[in-house]
């Protein structure tokens, strides 16, 4: 699951059940940054690099880049590349000390956490030390369906994959490509097929 979990202080939840999620640029919708993890747990599981060798062409960009955030970027990187190298074990345990240092987990170095805790809370977001401790990939079996031959895998139903599964079905009935990518039969059939499925999720 590569999705971030979102903030679980009591004030957090408080808050949303007020005024449900922000729109824009709020920082009070963000999750946990869960990318960092997802990227880690899919190279100990089905890589063979290191993450050192992995995020070098990206501390490529972020040295020649010129966006106010991306020398902070790079630090952080570098510093999980200075916890993969120091520690002990095979291949993925030194990933997983690279992934800890970037959440903050028991045992490692905290500055990492520290400061994105810090930004939040100067910013008004949510997110603590607590929920990036926390979190962790959760690797899950799709969901799938067979379409026209193909067989189209989807995250479960703590997303919308689902409904897209079952518009998807609905489809099959139709000869979409008799009635012209974009065409108005072919946009009516599409979104009621959408519809459908979306009230059926609801």
């Amino acid at each position: 699951m590569g999705q971030g979990r979102a903030p679980l202080s009591q004030d957090a939840i408080n808050w949303y059940m007020q005024h449900g999620i922000p729109g824009g640029d709020d920082i009070k919708r963000a999750p946990v940054p869960s990318v960092v993890d997802l990227c880690a747990t899919l190279l100990q599981l089905h890589g063979t690099m290191s993450f050192e060798r992995i995020i070098a062409p990206a501390l490529a960009l972020l040295d020649a880049g010129k966006a106010p955030r991306h020398p902070d970027l790079a630090v952080t990187l570098r510093r999980m590349v200075e916890s993969e190298r120091s520690a002990c074990g095979g291949r993925e345990e030194k990933i997983q000390a690279a992934c800890d240092r970037f959440f903050g987990r028991p045992g490692a170095p905290q500055d990492i956490a520290d400061e994105l805790e810090a930004f939040h809370i100067r910013k008004g977001g949510f997110l603590r030390k607590a929920d990036l401790a926390a979190h962790r990939t959760l690797v899950e079996d799709p969901v799938t369906v067979n379409y026209r031959g193909y067989t189209v895998c989807k995250c479960g139903p703590w997303t919308q994959g689902p409904f897209l599964l079952q518009s998807l079905r609905l489809l099959e009935g139709f000869d979409l490509k008799k009635m012209g990518r974009d065409s108005p039969d072919y946009i009516h059939a599409v979104a009621e097929a959408m519809r459908l499925g979306l009230a059926d999720r609801n």
